[in-house]
């Protein structure tokens, strides 16, 4: 049997090529526009980082003390530098420690991180916090924490960065602060996990939380991290009370300091659970 010259010449061709040029691209080895690096970060890995996290805030209760205006901290209370137990990925500045004061309002508390040095002492109330840098926004200060942040340079220290940035302020938090309470989700049992409250405190029906899951079904909820030269791109799906399953996404330099160029968001499930403070 003959068999034609193009077709001996393509089976000799596919012969000397490697294997790894006929493997399929794994989402976490694709490459993005302009040649940047895409990564989706393993949603049991990511999860696991949000749920130790999650657990790690949850456990605080607000101390009496903390419920005045200018309050100040006491011993005992919550040390943030124990975010790095479970950022593992992450590390202040060297000559920095992560810390807060807390600003209470009567209506609504919330902790303001900001970055110190290490041998400075730290402020004493909100007040004295605001005093130091009145003049500009708490990203534009020179104490920003953000800009003290420190990542190992990978795609999963990228993402851990984002979550410190989403949810790092949501300890402590009284009434009004309670808005803010964006959630990441990297999977969708934990997108189910997510809606428990709607179940409890809210009291919906579980048709509605059964439609939410159904409209969320065709959507791939782990982070992914697009990284080029000079630039990272960290997206990642949170739950809110008060707006569903949004897509939030973060774009920031790759070289330390990591200072933020851009925010966005998109809502993927609309939901709100009709609960005003």
């Amino acid at each position: 049997m003959m068999i034609h010259r193009s077709v001996l010449h393509t089976l000799i061709l596919l012969s000397i090529l490697p294997l790894a040029a006929f493997l399929p691209v794994t989402p976490s080895e694709a490459a993005g526009a302009g040649g940047a690096e895409v990564v989706r970060i393993s949603p049991d890995r990511s999860q696991e980082v949000v749920a130790r996290f999650d657990a790690l805030i949850d456990s605080q209760e607000l101390p009496d003390h903390l419920m005045a205006e200018d309050a100040e901290r006491a011993g005992g209370d919550f040390d943030v530098g124990s975010y790095f137990e479970v950022l593992d990925r992450l590390w202040m500045e060297f000559g920095y420690s992560l810390d807060y004061v807390y600003d209470y309002a009567g209506i609504g508390g919330a902790p303001v991180l900001y970055a110190r040095p290490a041998d400075q002492p730290a402020y004493r109330n909100y007040a004295e916090y605001l005093a130091a840098d009145a003049a500009k926004s708490p990203e534009e200060r020179e104490d920003f924490y953000l800009r003290h942040v420190q990542t190992d340079g990978t795609a999963e220290s990228f993402f851990q960065l984002a979550l410190l940035c989403i949810q790092g302020e949501q300890f402590y938090q009284f009434w009004h602060a309670a808005y803010n309470d964006d959630g990441i989700v990297c999977d969708h049992e934990a997108a189910n996990a997510s809606l428990d409250e709607l179940r409890g405190w809210v009291g919906e029906d579980e048709a509605t939380i059964e439609g939410l899951l159904s409209d969320l079904a065709g959507y791939d909820l782990a982070p992914v991290v697009t990284m080029d030269e000079e630039m990272v791109k960290v997206e990642v799906v949170v739950f809110t009370k008060w707006g569903g399953f949004l897509q939030r996404s973060m774009t920031v330099k790759r070289e330390f300091p990591h200072e933020i160029l851009a925010e966005g968001e998109e809502v993927l499930v609309a939901y709100d659970c009709g609960i005003m403070f």
